[in-house]
């Protein structure tokens, strides 16, 4: 980024919020939270307080978030990925990654997004104590937003703020849990489980209990996860800039070496659906009242024959089949292989980025993290 040109006016996306749904009577709750993340939580930053465990930190519900990975590992993976790409749709978050300069060619986008999966693993996969890899994972990214809040700050670019974090919260729940319907997933320890879990984690890396997009419990969750869609993803989406889908781009022809079904348009029409943007149903039950709407543009049909095939491939196998054990085994299988892959012997990114270029890890003492990346 040069001069701030890239820069999107946070202001201009305020006014962009959306007044749709002025038909639906809203949750005066989730307003206030929403207009309190939207204005004060737009100003306010980390406050840099320790790294220590909320007073309501529940043992046993963090667990039970934690153990779903291992049910849900393929689904929760396509969630996340869809709520990273919905992520680069919000202004003052796309302008801090533009200014980092750790995501904008595929090259420093493969490396910042494997980081980011094996981060989210360590979450997943080691116990929350002092010491462990888990509070070490947890201690490094938190710096590392300080270090890239304090640089950004600096060029007048903005740091990073409450809002921009309970925004990012979203990116790792809001579609697997608000879309756990869609298919077919009525799994209530599921949503409360992992509803407590990011509640923690929002915690932990800095978001203050008024502005966690995870409240005390899945219904108030729900609620702020619920506004936060309709009323700023989706507008964001709809309205995305030319960096967005730069951004997008290269996050996802990054990790397209070591997985080669991930394409922007296939993934970009994943992410819309899920948001509930006009135009990329699929099923008629992503219609308002499940009833199609006559003349309107579906941008399925502008997809290439091979996007066409991975939407309907995709959404037929997690719509209809993921409620079969034996098919979550054979998808969790294949997301294992690709991350087993990915840290072990990442062969396609050899080809496209060099052997040592491709080798990612975030505890060894030499890990680039540790130094400059965000």
């Amino acid at each position: 980024m040069e001069n701030g040109k890239h820069i999107k006016s946070d202001s201009n996306f305020a006014k962009s919020v959306s007044t749709e749904d002025t038909v639906k009577e809203e949750n005066p709750e989730a307003v206030k939270y929403l207009e309190h993340l939207l204005k004060d939580g737009a100003v306010e930053e980390d406050d840099g307080r320790d790294l220590e465990l909320p007073p309501w930190y529940d043992e046993k519900l963090f667990k039970n978030g934690q153990r779903y990975m291992k049910k849900y590992h393929f689904v929760i993976f396509s969630g996340m990925l869809s709520g990273l790409v919905a992520v680069l749709a919000i202004p003052s978050i796309l302008n801090v990654l533009i200014c980092t300069r750790q995501s904008s060619t595929p090259a420093t986008a493969y490396r910042r997004y494997a980081r980011t999966i094996f981060h989210v693993l360590a979450w997943y996969d080691y116990p929350l104590q002092k010491g462990s890899k888990f509070w070490e994972s947890l201690n490094m990214v938190r710096k590392a937003h300080l270090r890239s809040s304090r640089a950004c700050g600096k060029l007048k670019v903005g740091g990073i703020t409450q809002k921009d974090m309970a925004l990012t919260q979203f990116g790792f729940i809001g579609f697997i849990t608000l879309g756990a319907p869609r298919i077919r997933l009525y799994d209530q320890d599921f949503l409360e489980g992992t509803s407590h879990m990011w509640r923690v984690l929002g915690y932990l890396l800095g978001i203050k209990d008024e502005y966690n997009i995870c409240g005390e419990n899945w219904e108030v969750t729900k609620m702020r996860l619920d506004i936060a869609m309709r009323k700023v993803y989706r507008p964001a989406l709809d309205n995305a800039s030319p960096d967005f889908f730069q951004m997008t781009k290269s996050l996802l022809n990054g990790l397209k070496p070591v997985n080669m079904m991930l394409t922007p348009g296939s993934f970009i029409f994943f992410t819309k659906r899920l948001a509930y943007c006009k135009g990329y149903e699929y099923y008629d039950e992503d219609f308002p009242n499940k009833v199609r709407i006559p003349n309107q543009k579906q941008y399925f049909n502008d997809l290439g024959w091979w996007d066409r095939f991975l939407v309907s491939y995709g959404l037929f196998l997690v719509t209809y089949l993921h409620q079969y054990s034996i098919v979550r085994w054979y998808l969790n299988l294949r997301v294992w292989v690709i991350q087993f892959l990915m840290y072990y012997f990442p062969i396609g990114a050899f080809f496209k980025y060099g052997i040592k270029w491709s080798y990612v890890r975030i505890f060894a003492s030499s890990s680039e993290y540790d130094t400059h990346d965000d």
